[in-house]
């Protein structure tokens, strides 16, 4: 079912937000003075309708072929959605996570199932619906972001917040990035999920690092599709204050040919050093970040500054990455993999560097240093 807030289609029977103290909208029970102390919704009339997809065949278009390991895990998963079972795919960064899940939406799609993809980040869902339209070259494909509500589609790519407006909807859900902000431990998002799921319905969860508990079959893949490790980091100790004393990252920026991104931990450090150095910067408050990135990609600059919206979900290719201040609590141990793993994923730029600046040594940066050699060297293949 669709739920609106108001009745833009013909609707089948509508209801009142609150209901015997709990939330229709969101399932809450944290309720208080009539309002949902968790969507913040009061007294609202929700209208609930049908969300009608058209029945045809739908084409898989790739220029590319799996590798062994891919196509074992693309098995897996159609195999478990057949049999309607969940699923985890534990893999690194590179390994072509969402190519591999392309068997199973195209078997879904054809049978005329509902499908979703959710991601937690608002700023990959436009990225990844471009790479699936040039893929399901006969699909409809819709992408919801907050600001998009077109779902007129029979694949959508959603951030996980717009879930709200779903309930027993979706025949099979892929949740990317289950371990990234703002879905890890967020029991809100988590409702979302659920209720937006058919009671039958198949949900695949993905995700470079495990954090949260596995309650269901899983597929580690450690490997690249490629088949080359993961690059190690530099790390370097910096005593610097200020961006104009950072002697050594001035170096790097200096005798550096190929793309770099620096990553910051916040908002004003963003545009800090992007001021400095005179290059662009991406946030979430920059309005123009679609058409910066859109930019940096086709070569019209080779310096970028990011917050970590850009953790993850993006491949460019001849990239080096800089992580400054990374004992910051914004820079999780999940967080500095994913970043890692901006490097070296084109099958024609197979490498790079990665140059994690920090003041005061962290515990994490041992346990990212572990990650990656446990994904490099344990070679398992299940």
């Amino acid at each position: 079912m669709k739920i609106e807030e108001r009745p833009l289609r013909e609707y089948l029977y509508k209801r009142p937000q609150i209901e015997n103290n709990g939330c229709n909208y969101c399932k809450s029970n944290n309720i208080f003075n009539g309002r949902c102390e968790d969507c913040l919704k009061k007294n609202v009339t929700l209208y609930y309708s049908l969300r009608n997809i058209e029945i045809k065949n739908h084409i898989m278009k790739t220029e590319f072929n799996l590798s062994l390991k891919q196509k074992k895990a693309s098995k897996f998963f159609l195999e478990h959605y057949i049999n309607k079972k969940n699923a985890y795919l534990n893999a690194v960064c590179g390994s072509g996570k969402t190519e591999i899940m392309y068997e199973v939406i195209l078997y879904a799609l054809n049978k005329g199932d509902k499908v979703l993809i959710a991601i937690p980040r608002k700023e990959i869902v436009f990225e990844l619906y471009k790479r699936l339209k040039s893929v399901f070259i006969n699909t409809t494909i819709k992408y919801i972001d907050g600001k998009n509500h077109d779902d007129n589609g029979e694949l959508l790519v959603s951030t996980i917040n717009q879930l709200i407006h779903y309930e027993n909807e979706f025949d099979l859900i892929i949740l990317d990035e289950v371990d990234a902000y703002p879905y890890q431990e967020n029991e809100y998002l988590e409702r979302l999920v659920k209720k937006s799921l058919k009671t039958d319905g198949v949900i695949f969860k993905m995700s470079a690092t495990e954090k949260e508990k596995i309650d269901s079959d899983k597929y580690i893949i450690n490997r690249r599709y490629h088949n080359y490790d993961l690059e190690y980091p530099i790390f370097i100790k910096d005593n610097s204050k200020k961006i104009d004393e950072n002697e050594k990252l001035k170096e790097i920026l200096l005798n550096n040919n190929r793309k770099i991104i620096i990553y910051t931990y916040s908002i004003r450090k963003s545009q800090e050093i992007a001021d400095y150095f005179g290059c662009e910067y991406v946030n979430s408050k920059n309005k123009r970040s679609k058409e910066i990135i859109s930019s940096f990609k086709n070569n019209r600059s080779n310096i970028l500054v990011s917050t970590t919206i850009l953790e993850r979900g993006i491949t460019i290719p001849n990239l080096d990455v800089v992580i400054l201040d990374a004992e910051n609590r914004v820079f999780s141990y999940q967080t500095i993999i994913q970043i890692c793993g901006r490097v070296g994923r084109s099958s024609t730029d197979r490498m790079g560097r990665i140059y994690i600046f920090y003041k005061y040594y962290s515990l994490k940066f041992l346990k990212v240093k572990r990650y990656i050699k446990q994904m490099n060297y344990e070679m398992q293949d299940l």
